[in-house]
């Protein structure tokens, strides 16, 4: 193969698959494990009576699961490996994005201006799955919560997944065109990638606290609200005569990707009739907040500032109301809204922190993936080089 980036990004692509699984059969085993957060009231009494297999403090210990399992491994093992085999998937993914600037490099002369492998379609997935796998390894470390992995595995994996589609396969390596090249461009999307892999962990962490907080009718809701959104967006999109047919074609895959993906995991918790047993909601909710507040002065400087900066080199003037720019300026408002909402309704009434200010945190992200990759599709901008 001549372009050994390739090669590691198949090879990148099987291990997120593969570290996906290792964290939902975790998230699945622990059902068998007593939740730590303080009993509902639906479960009022139940402390009276004797702990069975898998409820006491020795098996909790253990990670001792049901005997109807047919493995050995608890659910403690599970989640051991499924961060071990994120670490492996990291490293690849690094390797994969060195060898692909390295290409670039040989290719164009890039190192001269410090660009990464940013240009395309194709190397901005790869390198985002790359950025979030390894900012939710600090992030799982910082809060010891292994179920948000389900969802920043699954995401890193449909997005290479995506990648790897006839729209956008592994080719050559190109770059944006000269007049655009300067390492001001590295800066402003490295910082907004930074900011958007924080945003990804929070929403992972939101919809996790969702769960636990409304248990599942009101989550089975939002994943009714999320289908009728992709389809009404599947139907619509082959509707606009000046889209791409390549990027239809991409669309169509990444929906039936996130469908099939989301859908699953909703059909699995239907069936068991049983929620997963989650953190404590005051940890849940602290990770949150913790990933959004990192995150929003990376996406709003590497925005606003670096993007005002790249753009008064590349078009003459640091703000033009480009779709773009107006999209991504929305969606900072959004974060603001909500860090001003958490750190005063929040604040003095913690009852908050679960309502209006959780699902600010939702519409914040639907409005990343908007401004990111929803409004290509949509309008023209500047910005549709890649």
């Amino acid at each position: 193969m001549r372009y050994p980036s390739v090669l590691v990004f198949y090879l990148s692509t099987v291990s997120y698959f593969f570290t996906f699984v290792l964290y939902l059969v975790h998230s699945v085993l622990r059902s068998s494990l007593p939740d730590l957060s303080p009993s509902p009231p639906s479960l009022k009494g139940r402390g009276n009576a004797p702990p069975t297999l898998g409820e006491g403090p020795g098996e909790r210990l253990l990670g001792v699961i049901a005997p109807s399992a047919s493995w050995n491994l608890s659910a403690i093992a599970w989640g051991v490996w499924a961060t071990r085999a994120l670490v492996v998937s990291v490293v690849i993914a690094t390797a994969g994005v060195i060898a692909r600037a390295i290409e670039l490099g040989n290719a164009s002369q890039w190192v001269k201006v410090f660009l990464l492998p940013l240009s395309t379609t194709y190397e901005t997935l790869t390198f985002f799955a790359w950025l979030i796998a390894l900012i939710y390894l600090i992030v799982e470390r910082r809060f010891q919560i292994q179920q948000v992995g389900v969802f920043v595995t699954g995401a890193a994996f449909v997005m290479l997944a995506v990648a790897a589609s006839p729209s956008f396969a592994p080719s050559a390596p190109t770059g944006v065109p000269a007049s655009l090249q300067s390492y001001w461009l590295t800066i402003h999307v490295l910082f907004m990638v930074l900011g958007i892999a924080l945003f990804t962990s929070g929403f992972g962490a939101t919809l996790v606290y969702l769960w636990r907080r409304y248990e599942k009718k009101l989550f089975l809701l939002f994943g009714a609200l999320l289908a009728v959104i992709a389809a009404t967006i599947l139907i619509v999109i082959p509707l606009f005569a000046t889209l791409q047919p390549a990027k239809m074609l991409a669309s169509v895959a990444l929906l039936i990707a996130l469908g099939a993906g989301f859908g699953g995991l909703l059909l699995f918790v239907h069936r068991e009739g049983n929620p997963i047993a989650w953190e404590r909601l005051e940890a849940v909710e602290e990770m949150v907040y913790r990933c959004n507040a990192l995150g929003f002065p990376f996406y709003a400087i590497g925005g606003l500032v670096f993007g005002g900066i790249w753009a008064e080199q590349a078009w003459s003037r640091y703000w033009g109301w480009d779709p773009k720019e107006t999209a991504m300026l929305v969606t900072a408002l959004v974060y603001a809204v909500y860090l001003h909402a958490r750190l005063t309704w929040g604040a003095r009434d913690p009852g908050w922190r679960g309502g209006l200010v959780a699902w600010l945190s939702v519409l914040g992200y639907l409005a990343v993936l908007y401004a990111w990759i929803g409004i290509n599709y949509f309008v023209a901008s500047l910005h549709s080089f890649v």
